[in-house]
């Protein structure tokens, strides 16, 4: 049934006009996971598969779409658990929007199709909704980005912006995904390492595709969103003129300035930095529990880390003086 609900969907859309994409994704269980302290754990996750590629990540692979595709997810479980791709935000049939009770779970070694219209522009994001407490620390998580339009504009009839990143946040409880067979009650999960695309502590900081390069006259979008348990606040150096433009995929009614921008699960935001002169610090992301309100770990986005060449005077004795011949 499902087969011929998608050739229905494909007919439909290739009449209509607009653009079709296809997007293949595979969950599996296996993934390890080299930690910034060293340890290594199991984390669950969803990976883009073709033949003979069955790779997943943590997050999950970045999916980009333009506003007014015709979207087909193609999904494969290939894990020993039901699956499904629960579509946060995003604006999409009942029957389409992946939580068991209302759309279908995968069952093991089994595919499902996931078909939508990317209706609205914006950030948003896609996990699994089966145990989902568990399945989310485990990493069954990822960012969707839906463009609005040609150009690089934060939205359509909003500020251009030069490049752009894309950040999300997340935490696991290191116990749970070192041993994810006995998990313990959900309610006293611990979240105890804090990361942004993944990554944390000294990983993160050097990570070059993860550094920030703005620079005066710049504008430069950032794409922020949280899939962690805790709260994650970005503390930007005044410097950079940080704008708030958009949020959860709509845009604002009126920007504001954030210095600090707080980011709890499952928002996201669409900053826009245009700074005024140079900044040699960094950009901090605070993870504070939410539980009993405590700071617990600060992450560090690298900003400005192009390598220059500073022009220096350099003094040499020639001998004899005067010289006699031509020096080189």
């Amino acid at each position: 049934m499902r087969k011929s609900l998608s050739l229905i969907f494909l007919c439909i859309s290739f009449a209509s006009g607009a653009q079709v994409v296809d997007t293949w994704l595979a969950a599996r269980m296996n993934g390890n996971k080299l930690l910034d302290n060293s340890n290594i754990v199991e984390f669950w996750g969803y990976g883009n598969y073709s033949p003979g590629i069955w790779s997943i990540s943590l997050p999950a692979p970045l999916l980009e779409y333009q506003k007014d595709d015709s979207v087909a997810i193609h999904f494969i479980n290939d894990s020993p658990e039901d699956h499904t791709i629960h579509l946060h935000g995003l604006d999409v049939p009942t029957d389409m929007d992946g939580v068991p009770t209302t759309s279908f779970a995968v069952d093991p070694d089994d595919t499902a199709h996931y078909e939508f219209v990317a209706n609205h522009a914006g950030i948003f994001l896609y996990h699994c909704h089966v145990l989902t407490t568990l399945h989310l620390t485990m990493g069954m998580y990822g960012m969707i980005v839906v463009h609005d339009g040609p150009g690089q504009y934060v939205f359509q009839g909003g500020p251009s912006y030069t490049n752009d990143y894309n950040f999300l946040c997340s935490d696991m409880d290191e116990s749970v995904n070192t041993n994810p067979l006995s998990p313990g009650p959900f309610n006293e999960f611990q979240m105890d390492y804090f990361m942004v695309n993944g990554l944390s502590g000294n990983q993160l900081y050097n990570s070059t595709p993860n550094h920030v390069f703005a620079h005066p006259g710049d504008s430069v979008l950032l794409r922020i969103g949280s899939m962690a348990y805790s709260k994650s606040s970005w503390i930007f150096p005044p410097e950079l003129n940080a704008i708030a433009y958009t949020s959860d995929g709509r845009v604002l009614p009126s920007s504001f300035e954030c210095d600090t921008l707080v980011v709890h699960s499952g928002e996201r935001y669409q900053v826009l930095l245009t700074p005024y002169e140079s900044v040699d610090t960094d950009i901090q992301v605070i993870s504070t529990e939410n539980r009993n309100i405590v700071d617990q770990h600060t992450n560090l986005i690298r900003l400005n880390t192009d390598l220059g060449f500073e022009e220096k005077e350099q003094f040499f004795t020639v001998f004899p003086n005067p010289a006699t011949q031509s020096i080189f």
